[in-house]
């Protein structure tokens, strides 16, 4: 699948408009891997923002139903910024969706385990993709993730007013076909932020080379965390290009989960 979309765009981009046909196809790879249309779930709010550092790039967040009670999101970031790197996360995009259709929420870690198995067949032996997988329960506020050299998730805690680092990883995908992934589990109170981002974040520098770091994420989020989620993604993300020297070098994504008061269904 991967090597005919290549040969599909490289055909549509052949001639006198080639630039054209390129920028048209980038822009719908793009739309496609970052505009999410979130789930209303009772209990739960939902924050997204997006930036890719060229006109396309390789994150890409998904999140979709899986049930009436629960939903599945998918976070990635496929090595290099250029449309290859975009197909890659297109593919991941597609394949990860098939798959918890088939398995089930309940089949984290052989979702992901398969899905290593397919990248590291399919993708050059230069590239690689960091990618995380979680499911979240609308009424229990259970949270499962399986983490594939991505980023470590966030979670800011209301009763103790601390924000948690979920650092359990495994390998990236795409290097080792032969790889044993873990199931991480934790659960959201009542007032609980889990934040999941790509490393254009924490990778974005000062005019002295600093990183930004997890660190720095981190107290943003605690300084935030009584903001609505939407809120928060963009004011974390504007905390970032504030330290940055210069527009941000690579692909940024941020997905926030905030549970609320309120428990209940997903309604649409």
């Amino acid at each position: 699948m991967y090597g005919a979309i290549r040969r599909a765009i490289a055909n549509l981009t052949a001639g006198e408009d080639a630039e054209r046909h390129f920028n048209l196809a980038a822009e719908r790879i793009q739309s496609a891997l970052l505009q999410v249309n979130t789930p209303v779930v009772d209990g739960v709010e939902f924050g997204v923002y997006a930036e890719p550092a060229r006109l396309v790039g390789g994150d890409y967040l998904d999140v979709f139903p899986a049930s009436d009670r629960s939903f599945v999101f998918g976070l990635g970031d496929a090595s290099g910024k250029s449309l290859a790197a975009a197909l890659n996360s297109l593919m991941l995009r597609y394949l990860v969706r098939g798959l918890v259709t088939a398995l089930g929420t309940q089949e984290l870690v052989r979702i992901v385990t398969h899905t290593n198995e397919v990248v590291t067949d399919d993708i050059s032996d230069e590239t690689f993709i960091t990618f995380l997988l979680g499911a979240y329960d609308a009424t229990s506020g259970a949270l499962r993730i399986v983490n594939a050299g991505h980023e470590p998730p966030l979670v800011y805690r209301k009763e103790t007013d601390a924000v948690q680092t979920i650092d359990v990883h495994d390998i990236v995908l795409g290097v080792r076909k032969e790889t044993n992934y873990q199931l991480e589990e934790t659960s959201l109170q009542p007032g609980d932020v889990a934040v999941f981002y790509t490393d254009g974040l924490t990778e974005a520098t000062n005019d002295r080379g600093e990183l930004y770091t997890v660190d720095r994420l981190k107290q943003a989020l605690f300084e935030r965390s009584s903001l609505p989620a939407q809120e928060l993604a963009m004011a974390i993300f504007d905390a970032v290009k504030r330290y940055s020297a210069a527009p941000l070098r690579d692909d940024a994504t941020i997905f926030v989960l905030q549970r609320t008061q309120n428990e209940g269904a997903i309604r649409g």
